[in-house]
This record gives structure tokens, C-alpha cells and sequence, in this order.
């Protein structure tokens, strides 16, 4: 196995740095203008539905899980 770096091709370094700088910025700033559209009604719903279900899933688990709780507190009680 080879292991001598120190034979690096220097010009597919100079062939890369050619590359990068043939890169576009423009259009990568117009592709990301152009993924900010304005939402639209159905979106918010979704972001709507989503927030409710974050916040009132937890809760609704945690209601069960205390009335289970209650019932086998209550038999054992009995």
C-alpha cells in the first residue's frame, strides 16, 4: 500500500480551484428566493393541527394514565 503524500498531483488542485470558482452564487440566491413562497391556508391549518397535537397528546396520556391509577388505587381501597 502506498502511503506517500507527498507526490500529490498539483494540478488537479488548480483543476479543482477552476471548479469552484465556475460555481454560481446568483442562482443559488434566486433557488432559495424562490423556496420562500408565502404559505398558504392549508399550510397554517397543518401548523395548526401540529401545535395541538404537541401540546394536548402529552395531556391526554397523562388524564388516562391518572384515571388507571385512580381505579386500581380505589380496588385496592376497597
Amino acid at each position: 500500500m502506498n502511503t506517500d503524500f507527498d507526490n500529490i498531483d498539483e494540478d488537479q488542485y488548480e483543476e479543482d480551484e477552476k471548479e469552484e470558482k465556475k460555481v454560481d452564487w446568483l442562482q443559488y440566491a434566486q433557488e432559495e428566493e424562490q423556496a420562500l413562497r408565502p404559505l398558504d391556508a392549508k399550510d397554517y391549518v397543518a401548523l395548526f393541527v401540529a401545535a395541538i397535537q404537541t401540546v394536548f397528546v402529552p395531556l391526554i396520556i397523562l388524564m388516562v394514565v391518572m384515571i388507571v391509577i385512580n381505579f386500581f388505587l380505589q380496588i385496592a381501597a376497597g
